[in-house]
């Protein structure tokens, strides 16, 4: 006869070596060498294997997992892989704005747009870490955080102490000592005859810790802003065209303007000169590099590229592309360096940069395009499509819900 006891004892253990076991994936690989594969997985085969055990469900939520898993996402998806956000103004109906997710070589699809439909107007600021955050111009409110490709979403609490009669430029940061995600809204005051420099008065509203928003004055820097959102994202800090407070001329921007986050505060740089006459610009990350685009606007257009030094915080002319035809304005570019642009029948044109034909011309580097593929937004408003290179990315905020 058994001791007492004995027996319960010996199925205790058994029962509890039998259900570790099961929580556990059968693997001689160390947890570091785990963690690195499925760092490098697309972020829809990663999701799927959330299902194998406890452990890797809880490290792709870990803040540091995610972080790799972004990096090495975006650097994969500089190619024809990277997903592609439009956002279109819709020809008639209720809905006044639509968003299309195109990854080149499939179809696109429009997907549901988690901002209030109610609202007519309606712009985008991002992507920093995979989210992209949807907002109302001119006042910024109505704040939505959005990871399409997580399809999660979230509406963000609105500051109180806005003030209506002005306008607002949102930004989108991320700390990368904290892992926190940061809204920041800019409050845009015009120059006018006889005004004062006066300090730019903002708010950063940080996701991680919701403390509500905490109004700030820049140091010494005096610029004004007269765009809703950000003109481009690079190493997930913000950058604004701007103009000088003291010598405003609409449309011919003077300054750089760079929120450094870990200063929480601006700093700005000046414009490369880039001659005289009427010129078009856009502000974008080229092949990974924080780009100036220059051009005229004729029959066969030539962009001008200039990059910046962001450590020397000096401007280098990097190439020239062209010749562009058969477009009637410039969206920016894809971070592979592909030229995004709009016809006159709101056909959205993609030009690849020939790389393997480059041309010197007066010690310039000169590089051919050409169309690679065309689309076409069904019942989109034409000269209202907005794109934006969106990578993907796990980073959730908490309260996202299902789109």
């Amino acid at each position: 006869m058994a001791p007492k006891g004995k027996g319960k004892k010996k199925g205790k253990g058994s029962s509890t070596k039998t259900e570790n076991r099961a929580q556990e994936p059968n693997c001689i690989f160390k947890p570091e060498i785990i963690s690195n594969i499925l760092s490098r997985l697309p972020l829809k085969t990663l999701l799927q294997f959330r299902s194998v055990c406890k452990q890797w469900q809880k490290l792709i939520y870990k803040p540091d997992f995610v972080a790799t898993h972004y990096s090495h996402s975006s650097s994969l998806q500089r190619t024809d892989s990277s997903m592609v956000i439009i956002q279109s103004r819709h020809d008639g109906g209720f809905n006044h704005n639509v968003l299309v997710k195109y990854k080149p070589l499939l179809p696109p699809v429009q997907v549901k747009n988690p901002y209030p439909i109610i609202s007519p107007k309606m712009s985008i600021a991002g992507p920093v870490n995979g989210i992209l955050c949807i907002f109302q111009p001119p006042l910024g409110d109505a704040l939505t955080l959005w990871n399409p490709a997580m399809n999660k979403s979230k509406m963000v609490m609105l500051s109180k102490t806005a003030n209506p009669s002005q306008k607002v430029s949102v930004g989108l940061g991320f700390d990368s000592q904290k892992k926190d995600l940061l809204i920041l809204r800019i409050f845009c005051v015009p120059p006018f005859p006889g005004c004062t420099k006066t300090k730019v008065e903002f708010e950063i509203c940080e996701m991680k810790y919701p403390i509500g928003w905490l109004t700030l004055k820049s140091r010494t820097n005096y610029f004004y802003i007269d765009k809703p959102s950000c003109d481009a994202i690079f190493k997930a800090e913000p950058y604004w065209l701007a103009y000088d407070y003291e010598e405003y001329i609409p449309g011919k921007y003077q300054r750089l303007v760079h929120f450094e986050v870990s200063k929480m505060d601006f700093e700005w740089w000046i414009l490369p000169f880039i001659g005289v006459g009427d010129y078009y610009a856009n502000l974008v990350n080229f092949e990974d590099s924080l780009g100036f685009m220059v051009w005229k606007k004729t029959d066969n257009s030539y962009i001008d590229v200039w990059e910046v030094d962001d450590k020397k915080f000096q401007w280098r002319k990097k190439c020239k592309l062209g010749p562009l035809s058969g477009f009637c304005r410039i969206l920016g570019c894809l971070r592979n360096g592909d030229v995004v642009a709009e016809n006159e029948d709101g056909v959205l044109l993609f030009y690849t940069v020939n790389k393997s034909e480059l041309v010197v011309q007066n010690d310039e580097n000169l590089y051919p395009c050409s169309v690679k593929k065309t689309l076409t937004v069904e019942n989109s408003e034409k000269g209202s499509h907005v794109v934006f290179d969106c990578p993907e990315g796990l980073l959730l905020i908490e309260g996202m819900l299902t789109v």
